[in-house]
């Protein structure tokens, strides 16, 4: 039985972990297949180099979201940013969400700050761009398409030699290849709308106050986020997780 490597970068919500388990839990709910097994590294905890864990038996590697940001160095981020740095073209497919594609893009030379805008959390609108169609991530996507979210940070530039494959106004970049079979994506392809619904009402206060700081309506904002949870297709992004699953196991 192939297996799949979930390098752990920290915790959600004690309430959210309770009702939907941890970050790790979110990507083997959502990938819901009996042929892979599943290793999980708290890279926060563990000193040895990231890249020791990654062995043969690896078919992918999928880096999760965190509480802490690319930009506020914290000890254990070297060792990741290393492997995320090196790149070489024997390790397995890799997949980096979130925070994962925010330092991926650190690591390499990016640019990652807080967002200007503010707190993008709910069904997002994203746009492919011309590169898209041709990356086998992005395989089956539409041109716009909606995918789950919760960030106060994004990729400002990208390192020299990464693609850009979706964005929208709030993010520029939205997904990106940083080299052949290693990918970054800023949106949650693993999440649920209840996790995500969840999110939004644990931080109701603070995001009522980001929009009127960032010059959104206020009244009525947290209603706004939940109600687009409702749309039609509101996690097309779940693809995405379903692609890069299909790529690891064509290994």
């Amino acid at each position: 039985m192939k297996r799949l490597l979930i390098l752990m970068t920290g915790h959600t919500a004690p309430e959210v972990q309770a009702a939907h388990g941890d970050y790790d839990r979110w990507f083997i709910d959502a990938i819901d297949r009996s042929d892979l097994a599943y290793d999980v590294h708290d890279v926060t905890r563990d000193e040895h180099p990231v890249g020791e864990v990654v062995d043969g038996a690896h078919c992918g590697v999928i880096v999760t979201g965190s509480v802490s940001a690319a930009y506020r160095s914290e000890p254990w981020m070297g060792r990741l940013a290393g492997f995320l740095r090196e790149g070489r073209r024997a390790e397995p497919p890799v997949l980096c969400v979130c925070f994962g594609a925010q330092l991926l893009a650190h690591a390499r030379g990016g640019e990652v700050n807080l967002n200007p805008r503010g707190w993008e959390i709910g069904s997002a609108l994203v746009h492919r761009t011309a590169e898209a169609p041709q990356d086998p991530l992005m395989a089956g996507l539409p041109e716009s398409f909606r995918v789950l979210a919760t960030h106060e940070d994004r990729v400002e530039k990208l390192p020299a030699g990464c693609v850009t494959l979706a964005g929208n106004d709030n993010a520029s970049v939205q997904a990106f290849r940083a080299q052949e079979r290693v990918w970054g994506v800023q949106f949650h392809p693993e999440a649920t709308t209840s996790i995500i619904r969840m999110l939004i009402d644990l931080r109701a206060e603070a995001l009522t106050i980001d929009a009127k700081e960032h010059g959104l309506p206020a009244d009525g904002h947290v209603e706004r986020l939940i109600a687009s949870l409702n749309a039609p297709d509101a996690d097309q992004g779940r693809r995405v997780l379903q692609n890069f699953v299909r790529i690891c196991l064509a290994e």
